[in-house]
C-alpha cells in the first residue's frame, strides 16, 4: 500500500513539476557500505549483526524554483544480506541466520545549489528526511516481515553538465533511521519475543547517477 501511495504521489508531483519550467529527472546508481550493530539487553537477550554493502537505485524529480535552491522528491532500493548471531529468552543457544535484507526510502530533500563561474560545474549539498521501509526474510523458514521507520540524511555533490539537458552528477551521502535494525523484524521467527531492541542503521553511500532537464 505505501509503495502504490508513493507511486502516486510521484506521478502527481511529475504532472505538478512538467507544469514549471526548471524541472530535472534524476537517476542514481551508488554502492553502500556495511554497517555493524551490537545490541545486548542481557546474557540472554542479544543481537550482533552486519547490514552488507551493496548497490544502490533510485530515481527523482527535482524542482529548481531559485538558482540557488531546488527541492526533490527521491526513491531508492537497496537489497543485501545480514548475517546476525543472536539470542532470546525462548532461544536456548546462540543462532545464526543470514538474512534477506531489502531497503526502500522515500525522502524530501532540500538542496543548496552552488553555481560556479564554469555553468558546467554545479556543486551542491542537501539534507533530506522521509521514510525507510524494511524488508526481512529468513530463508531457512520462508518467514518474511517489514517495518517503516523515520529516516533522515545528507548529500552533497557536483553536477557535471554535459550539454543544456543532460549532466552526470557525482555524490556521498548518508542515510540513518532509527530503530531499524534488530527487534521482532529479526528474530520473531522462532517464537515470542521478551524484549525488543533495536539500533539505528547508518547507511554510507558514494556514486552518483544522470541529471535531466525539462522544460526551457
Amino acid at each position: 500500500m505505501k509503495k502504490i501511495i508513493f507511486i502516486t504521489v510521484l506521478v502527481l508531483t511529475g504532472v505538478i513539476a512538467l507544469s514549471q519550467p526548471k524541472v530535472r529527472i534524476n537517476l542514481y546508481s551508488a554502492y553502500v557500505f556495511d554497517d555493524s550493530f551490537d545490541e545486548v539487553y542481557d546474557a540472554n537477550t542479544y543481537f550482533r549483526g552486519t547490514i552488507e554493502g551493496g548497490y544502490q537505485w533510485g530515481g527523482g524529480i527535482e524542482v529548481v524554483p531559485h538558482p540557488y535552491t531546488s527541492v526533490e522528491i527521491m526513491y531508492l532500493r537497496k537489497s543485501t544480506d545480514a548475517p546476525i548471531n543472536f539470542k532470546t529468552g525462548g532461544v536456548v543457544q546462540d543462532r545464526r541466520e543470514e538474512f534477506e535484507v531489502t531497503h526502500d526510502y522515500i525522502m524530501l530533500i532540500g538542496n543548496g545549489l552552488m553555481p560556479t563561474d564554469n555553468p558546467k560545474i554545479e556543486p551542491y549539498a542537501g539534507l533530506m528526511g522521509g521514510i525507510v521501509i524494511t524488508n526481512v526474510k529468513s530463508p531457512s523458514t520462508g518467514g518474511s516481515d517489514s517495518e517503516s521507520n523515520f529516516a533522515w540524511g545528507g548529500r552533497i555533490g557536483t553536477n557535471i553538465w554535459f550539454n543544456e539537458k543532460v549532466g552526470l552528477k557525482l555524490q556521498a551521502q548518508i542515510l540513518a533511521a532509527s530503530r531499524a535494525t534488530g527487534g521482532d523484524v529479526y528474530y520473531g521467527y522462532w517464537g515470542p519475543v521478551a524484549v525488543s531492541t533495536y539500533t539505528t542503521l547508518w547507511q554510507f553511500g558514494l556514486g552518483g547517477g544522470l541529471s535531466f532537464r525539462l522544460g526551457k
